[in-house]
């Protein structure tokens, strides 16, 4: 999933395709980048610009939090089937 704003892009992992370890540090790098455009807000005169960006960082957040809700049900998905197989394994 890729979100743009006017000069950058950034693109999320998949919630059903990446890992855990891979939506952790992508939401350690996001956390970074939203508080250092969060710092700069500030210096950002133009209202409507100021407006712009508050959108965007809270898009971001939205996307990556439904990409981890997205990973959380497959991984449930994936630990109900497990268990079933191994429940037949054992019987």
């Amino acid at each position: 999933m890729a979100i743009s704003s006017g000069s950058f892009a950034i693109k999320l992992p998949d919630g059903r395709e990446a890992t855990f370890a891979e939506l952790k540090t992508y939401g350690e790098i996001l956390r970074d980048f939203i508080r250092d455009q969060e710092a700069k807000l500030p210096q950002v005169e133009d209202t409507r610009r100021h407006n712009e960006i508050i959108d965007y960082l809270r898009l971001i957040a939205r996307s990556y939090n439904e990409q981890l809700r997205i990973f959380k049900v497959h991984e449930a998905q994936n630990q109900r089937q497990f268990m079933l197989v191994l429940r037949c394994i054992q019987n």
